[in-house]
């Protein structure tokens, strides 16, 4: 009795932490998803939904969970990666169809503009001229054929791969550009970006960068809708585009369209459905079904 008593702890254990796995790398899961990726029942789910947000592990919502959103200052960049994976790739492969041959684009430094710039890597450009304050960027298209890179100057700051400060803004002042993809922590459609203390020293960066193109496209997946922290950085008069994934409901999404801001919505739930099913088919039972 007290082994089978601590071999299925054991598997519990281990399906959790699969569980949270998956939603750090997406970002949020349906019941559903999650009961055919780790091969157990709807109610088994959703007991250790229940367990994990106790722990403060997860948030629960309609239908699913998503990985809690910290208050606290964001992780670095490179931690940041990993969080809403699949959700920046398709934010970044939408954004990609917005770039066309000729353009003049900048790219703020962020996790979801790298995706955005290996995007950019996998297509031949005839001219593209790209602009950028992120070290990462600089990495994943300096050796693009007929891309002309531009790289800002200025204090380098570890966390975000990227540099700020005033000798970057002073740059800034001097060039027009067709496009800009930014990036964000929070983004309401009466406040526009937001963020908390810790970020002060990028909005003087953020804002020129914003003066200095023709289009502002911000680059955001769902959970950063309706997000509002302590300093503005960018009101939502001077955003153009929003591009998310349909994760974000119609609710999220109605109010910025109300703003004017053009909304640019990329399929992802198909997707994770789809690798959950392929994860399924490889994973042996944990449980049996009706349990």
């Amino acid at each position: 009795m007290q082994v089978r008593e601590v071999a299925r702890n054991l598997l519990k254990g281990e399906r959790q932490e699969q569980l949270l796995a998956t939603l750090r790398r997406r970002g949020y899961a349906s019941v559903a998803a999650l009961a055919a990726e780790l091969r157990v029942s709807e109610v088994t789910i959703r007991r250790d939904l229940a367990e994990l947000e106790a722990a403060g592990k997860l948030e629960r919502v309609h239908g699913g969970a998503r990985f809690p959103q910290p208050r606290e200052p964001e992780p670095p960049v490179v931690q940041r990666m990993a969080l809403q994976a699949d959700e920046k790739r398709a934010i970044a492969d939408l954004a990609l169809s917005l770039v066309k041959d000729g353009d003049v684009i900048a790219i703020e430094s962020g996790s979801t503009t790298i995706e955005f710039a290996r995007a950019l890597a996998s297509r031949a450009w005839r001219s593209l001229t790209v602009v950028t304050n992120s070290f990462p960027v600089v990495n994943e298209l300096i050796a693009l054929p007929n891309l002309r890179l531009v790289f800002i100057g200025g204090i380098a700051y570890y966390e975000e791969m990227g540099t700020f400060g005033s000798p970057a803004e002073s740059m800034l002042q001097f060039m027009k550009v067709d496009k800009a993809f930014v990036t964000c922590r929070g983004i309401e459609a009466n406040v526009g970006l937001t963020n908390d203390p810790a970020a002060e020293h990028s909005f003087g960066f953020e804002r020129a960068l914003v003066r200095a193109a023709r289009r502002v496209i911000v680059l955001a997946d769902h959970t950063k809708l309706g997000r509002v922290y302590l300093l503005q950085s960018v009101p939502i008069e001077e955003i153009d585009t929003l591009v998310t994934t349909d994760l974000a409901t119609s609710e999220d999404l109605e109010p910025f369209r109300a703003k004017g801001v053009e909304v640019l919505v990329a399929p992802v739930q198909g997707v994770l459905a789809l690798e959950a099913g392929s994860t399924a088919s490889m994973q042996p039972r944990s449980e049996m079904p009706w349990r």
